[in-house]
């Protein structure tokens, strides 16, 4: 049942750029048979019918026919393929990843609730069409025979045609000879077209695609040039002259209901102020014309029917590609004459990443300029018999490809520099962070329990540790952090100690704490601890940790703030950029820091008479900040009552200004790398 869905997806979006370009040819067919535009119809039911097609490179369709994957409902990283950048990106960000502890893939959870709903609609809408199309059945063995596949009834207020194997023609009673004529010559033109076949297949196809609105109003238009291209064939056979009578006829006869007896497989005569204005303006076009607008309508039928060709380009069409773009920026400093890769070469491919393979390719290549003497070499450029080669600080490019079945794609361009690529760790880390950057993988690299922990950096920044479970989930499975965010949103992949990948070393490690070693990592604090300490170097103790537990990734993603206190100087206004000023860092210790009064040598029962004790290391260097627009500002009131009254920056400022010879710490408070507040802090 997924994949028939996932197909109906798919043919209904297809469809739906086809619908587009008909109604915009519509526009353009307005003043020409409507038997052409009526035409065009039978491309959209192609496409909502039809899961196949054949490749042409005159295919006017923009994106891919297949934007949903047959295995998205069970991928670990679920993804859509439109072929439209854009479309593709937003979406696949929002599609939801399956967790490590959940029973079945959301996506799963998802498309089958989506079954329900189209099959509920089906059903629906075909159990109407059946039970009306019963009900005016039963009401019609009551009509009149006129003559051959002609009836009449007294209660019908429309001319319709009812019935697919034996149609039959059906008059309302009164009708003069004249109107009669005219009627059966319109009605019999239906039938002559199978159009009384043709409607009802479309509203079945219309009821399996009945999720899409646009497939409404295809089914709408259809009808309408269907109608008018049958008024149109009328006047054709029996003369302009009839074309007042007829139109008289249309309006006389006019329900304004595009169904009969409620039955959408009977139908009769709509929209009728369209129709009589097209009758009136109705002139029998040139041969030329005809044939022209034919072979044109031709033409886009066979586009509109086809497939974008497969036109993948090759490994190295992509390699020369990434070098054009170098050429083309260089081109306003001098002008290449001459390009070659001197190295193309696959670095790795991974299968457990993706759903299809992917692989990282390292590319090298050299230069040569019109005249080497007006080359600056700069940047990481070197010059060898006249050819200049390129070492970025980054790097060289790596370049990604997936492929989707058999056909190649290119994902985008690494640098060798982002990590270490002579690890199979070092590329699983960089691998990770470019397809998240591009939207194809969550912002996690292990779904199921983690937990966030806050902490200091010597500087006083506050920076944060996400922990995940990569095993095992729960009591019984270790813990390992797999990245860190600092004060500026600045993120930090975490790649483990092993040349070997990165699930057969954690696995490893379950093994040993499932035999009763490295219970440690079963401590999310102490792992969280030891990381700080060791990996990072920083002097942290394990009260200094803020965990959140049950944490998500939302919460991760939260850039931590950062509160520092110290003497605020060098406040500068600047008008074209974000003003800034220093501070000088201070450490304001009570009587409860007992080891940090003993590290200094302070003692407190003479040194700390009012309770506090303001230290200011003489080693450290003014720490530079910007303040914003939005930035608050703080400061004390010392009038009867002593608080905190908010200020804006010129009068922050000007508090500054009253300071001589002292002046109070402040609190500052920063988060992505700007201050959000600045308080006085209150000295007894």
């Amino acid at each position: 049942m997924d994949t028939l869905f996932l197909q109906v997806l798919n043919m209904s979006i297809t469809a739906s750029y086809v619908i587009l370009f008909v109604i915009i040819a519509r526009l353009f067919l307005k003043k020409l048979p409507k038997i052409f535009s009526y035409a065009l119809w039978s491309v959209v039911l192609f496409r909502l019918v039809s899961p196949f097609s054949f490749e042409s490179v005159f295919s006017l369709l923009p994106g891919n026919t297949q934007t949903f994957n047959t295995d998205i409902a069970t991928s670990q990283a679920p993804r859509i393929d439109s072929g439209i950048t854009v479309i593709d990106q937003a979406v696949n960000r929002a599609l939801p990843a399956p967790a490590v502890e959940a029973s079945v893939n959301p996506m799963q959870v998802w498309i089958a609730l989506g079954e329900v709903i189209w099959i509920i609609g089906i059903v629906a809408l075909l159990t109407y069409s059946i039970f009306t199309a019963i009900k005016l059945s039963n009401r019609l063995k009551a009509a009149t025979h006129v003559y051959d596949n002609v009836y009449e009834m007294d209660w019908i207020k429309t001319p319709f045609i009812f019935s697919i194997i034996s149609p039959k023609i059906y008059l309302p009673t009164g009708l003069s000879e004249k109107e009669k004529e005219y009627i059966i010559r319109h009605e019999q033109t239906h039938i002559s077209r199978f159009d009384h076949v043709f409607k009802p297949v479309a509203f079945l196809v219309l009821s399996i695609h009945w999720f899409n609105p646009l497939v409404w109003v295809a089914f709408i238009l259809m009808s309408e040039d269907m109608e008018m291209s049958c008024d149109e064939s009328v006047i054709k056979q029996m003369g302009n002259g009839i074309k007042k009578d007829y139109s008289t006829s249309l309006l006389a006869l006019s329900t304004g209901r595009r169904i009969i007896g409620g039955c959408p497989l009977a139908f009769g005569e709509n929209n009728t102020k369209g129709r009589i204005m097209n009758v009136l303006h109705y002139k029998k076009p040139a041969f030329w014309v005809v044939i022209i607008v034919g072979i044109l309508v031709v033409v886009m039928s066979f586009g509109l029917m086809s497939n974008p060709q497969d036109s993948s380009l090759t490994i190295e069409d992509y390699a020369n590609k990434v070098i054009d773009e170098r050429i083309e920026f260089l081109a306003g400093a001098y002008s290449i004459i001459n390009r070659e890769i001197t190295r193309l070469e696959k670095v790795t491919s991974f299968d457990h990443i993706l759903p299809s393979t992917v692989e990282i390719w390292r590319l090298e290549y050299r230069l040569q300029p019109d005249d080497i003497n007006n080359v600056l070499l700069a940047g990481g450029m070197n010059e060898i018999d006249g050819w200049i080669t390129e070492d970025e600080s980054m790097g060289k490019p790596m370049l990604v490809f997936s492929y989707q079945g058999s056909k190649l794609q290119y994902l985008g361009m690494m640098r060798s520099g982002e990590a270490d690529f002579t690890k199979i760790s070092g590329q699983e880390m960089a691998l990770q962070r470019f397809l998240e950057g591009k939207g194809i993988l969550p912002r996690v690299t292990y779904s199921g329990n983690h937990i966030v922990v806050k902490f200091p950096l010597s500087s006083g920044e506050t920076s944060q540790l996400l922990l995940s479970q990569p095993v095992l989930q729960g009591d019984e499975g270790m813990w390992c952090v797999e990245r860190w965010m600092d004060g500026n949103g600045n993120l930090y992949y975490e790649m483990p100690n092993t040349d070997g990948f990165k699930a057969d070393y954690y696995r490893e490690l379950q093994e040993r704490v499932d035999a009763g070693i490295d219970m440690s990592l079963l401590d999310p604090l102490q792992v969280a601890l030891d990381f700080i300490n060791n990996e990072l170097g920083q002097r942290v103790t394990l009260d200094k940790l803020e965990p959140i537990n049950n944490a998500t990734i939302e919460d991760f993603y939260q850039t931590p703030e950062s509160s520092y206190i110290g003497y605020i100087s060098n406040f500068t206004v600047d008008e074209f950029t974000k003003s800034s000023f220093h501070l000088e860092q201070i450490e304001w210790l009570t009587l409860g820091d007992t080891d940090r009064l003993r590290e200094l040598d302070i003692d407190p029962n003479y040194m700390m008479p009012n309770g506090f004790y303001i230290y200011q290391n003489p080693n450290s260097y003014p720490m530079f900040h910007q303040v914003t627009e939005e930035t608050e500002y703080k400061i004390i009131d010392w009038g009867a009552e002593i608080y905190h009254k908010s200020v804006n920056m010129e009068q922050f400022i000007e508090s500054l200004e009253q300071y001589s010879n002292y002046a109070p710490p402040y609190t500052v408070v920063t988060k992505d790398g700007y201050v959000i507040s600045i308080t006085e802090v209150y000295v007894p």
